[in-house]
């Protein structure tokens, strides 16, 4: 009995510290968690988003991201939302700062 108490405090001390650890590399993202997309971006690895490094999405040069590049590169949606925080349908560095930009 008290053995099975041990493991079994230790397995939840295990996945505590896995979620610890996953938690304090992903940052400061709008919903706790850089996605794939954000660290196939984020090209040395700082954890923010360059103008240089955000040139990868915007394909036509114009400065900002429309939700079709967006789109085009995996950005989700419901990520793409919360990012267009003013909602003209495109993403502008300053806006892109509240993701780690």
């Amino acid at each position: 009995m008290k053995i099975s108490k041990v493991l079994i405090i230790g397995v939840v001390l295990a996945i505590v510290a896995y979620f610890v650890v996953n938690g304090m590399k992903s940052g400061s993202a709008p919903d706790g968690a850089k996605q794939g997309w954000f660290t196939k971006l984020d090209a040395n690895g700082d954890g923010k988003l360059s103008p240089d490094e955000l040139k990868a999405i915007d394909t036509n040069g114009d400065g900002k991201i429309s939700a079709e590049e967006a789109k085009a590169y995996g950005i989700p949606e419901g990520h793409f939302n919360k990012l267009d925080v003013n909602g003209d349908g495109f993403i502008t560095q300053d806006e892109m700062k509240t993701y780690g930009g």
